[in-house]
């Protein structure tokens, strides 16, 4: 689970470059992070559905329920513009659970790709918990970060991600760079994907998807054979733009599930632009188990 850290366009602004602004930066950052990671198999979610969205901090930690990670992507602050190093926020120790490994075991494999890809210092790491009760199970065992005592909440381990310092000037003209943006996202996906141990489970998978699609291809052949003794009658004019009671019956669960999994996205202004014939196409498809 992805966290693009503060909500807004406008939020965090650098005082010594002008128009960065930490939320702008980062909300980029996660997007094209999420694409890096799920090219590389992973399934990824975001705790925000726009960059206005602004959920309370701790709700942000539980929403990454169900997922192995939750990463908040963030921009550092200082009242001195000389400190730029990556700042690595993982949970603090705790002798009853190995989330707190975990979310320092991450943090490890981050912290030196970030600082190795933006130039910069050797990244610090960094926990704080809180002194009482936070959850009232009856330990001082909860973190002091909001977004990172939400994670535990739900088990999952987190790390906070402070992206240098954007009160250094360097590190926020690099980071108001789309392409270095890109980069970054690239190199810390690479990270994780090792760290998971997906590149072999990828390539695996990889091999798995090109047998499926060649079966699928010979049923997909097998299947226009019988369809060029149909009229097929397709009306250029109709086009179905979401999945909703309009779509055909006999379509609704392939587009629903493609529409989950990403693979359908539309045209850019949240309409799917699918013909009947290219909805016949995916249910075959979907029949011949491409996308299971």
């Amino acid at each position: 689970m992805l966290d693009p850290g503060h909500a807004g366009e406008f939020y965090n602004a650098s005082p010594v470059v002008e128009g960065y602004f930490e939320s702008r930066a980062m909300w980029s950052l996660a997007g094209k992070l999420k694409s890096a990671l799920e090219k590389r198999g992973f399934e990824v979610g975001l705790t925000r559905y726009s960059i206005n969205e602004d959920p309370a901090l701790t709700e942000r930690g539980r929403r990454s329920a169900g997922y192995d990670l939750f990463l908040s992507l963030h921009s550092n602050a200082s009242s001195s513009p000389l400190p730029d190093a990556p700042w690595i926020i993982t949970f603090s120790n705790d002798v009853k659970t190995d989330l707190d490994e975990n979310s320092k075991a991450v943090g490890k494999a981050l912290g030196g790709v970030i600082s190795r890809v933006m130039g910069i210092s050797d990244p610090f790491y960094y926990t704080k918990s809180v002194d009482f009760d936070r959850d009232g199970n009856g330990f001082i065992d909860d973190e002091y970060y909001g977004v990172l005592f939400g994670a535990k909440s739900v088990g999952v381990p987190g790390v906070i991600l402070e992206h240098g310092f954007h009160t250094n000037k360097r590190c926020a003209e690099w980071l108001s760079s789309e392409d270095n943006l890109t980069r970054l996202a690239e190199a810390e996906a690479d990270a994780l994907a090792k760290f998971y141990n997906m590149e072999d489970d990828l390539n695996e998978e990889i091999l798995k998807q090109i047998e499926k699609l060649e079966k699928a291809v010979e049923t997909l052949k097998s299947r226009l054979d019988k369809y060029d003794k149909m009229k097929v009658y397709q009306n250029a004019a109709v086009r179905w733009a979401y999945v909703d009671g309009n779509l055909p019956e006999w379509a609704y669960s392939t587009v629903a599930k493609l529409t989950r999994l990403g693979y359908l996205r539309g045209n850019g202004e949240n309409s799917l632009e699918l013909s009947e014939l290219m909805m016949r196409l995916l249910v075959i498809l979907d029949r011949a188990g491409v996308w299971d």
